[in-house]
């Protein structure tokens, strides 16, 4: 891949953390408390599943910026391939595999999670190509005729 793709596919990536990280945080979710059985109150888990995936986009916007710096092919591959498992991560967060979010469907937290869905998806997509590739001298190689 060229320096320029891929210098905008990292910055693609990084813009996509950072829409995962702002919806997290800034977004309104449910705003219910949970009375326990000793009669505290605690945030329901939606509230901390979404902690969770601002942690995680954090980490992802730091792989997308060693992946935009990087000029080896090791340093491309292993930054994209961090970004790929924060992505993961973020999208099994907000599943009953991972905390999981509000099993009413009406609640905000289904749509909030949307917000990390998508942008998650899309840098899950985009940071798989540069896996494949993150070799910068293959976009200089002379191509095979067929």
């Amino acid at each position: 891949m060229r320096k320029n793709v891929w210098k905008a596919a990292a910055a693609a990536i990084a813009v996509c953390m950072l829409v995962m990280v702002a919806a997290s945080l800034f977004i309104e979710g449910c705003t219910k408390m949970l009375e326990t059985t000793a009669g505290n109150m605690v945030p329901m888990k939606c509230h901390w599943v979404f902690v969770a995936t601002a942690i995680v986009g954090i980490v992802g916007l730091v792989g997308a910026l060693c992946s935009f710096v990087c000029s080896t092919k090791e340093g491309r591959r292993v930054s994209s391939i961090l970004v790929a498992v924060c992505a993961v991560a973020a999208i099994v967060l907000t599943t009953s595999l991972g905390i999981g979010i509000c099993a009413s469907a009406e609640m905000a937290c289904h749509q909030k999670a949307l917000f990390v869905w998508v942008p998650a998806g899309i840098a899950l997509v985009i940071s798989l190509v540069q896996v494949v590739k993150a070799d910068p001298k293959a976009a200089d190689a002379p191509k095979m005729k067929l």
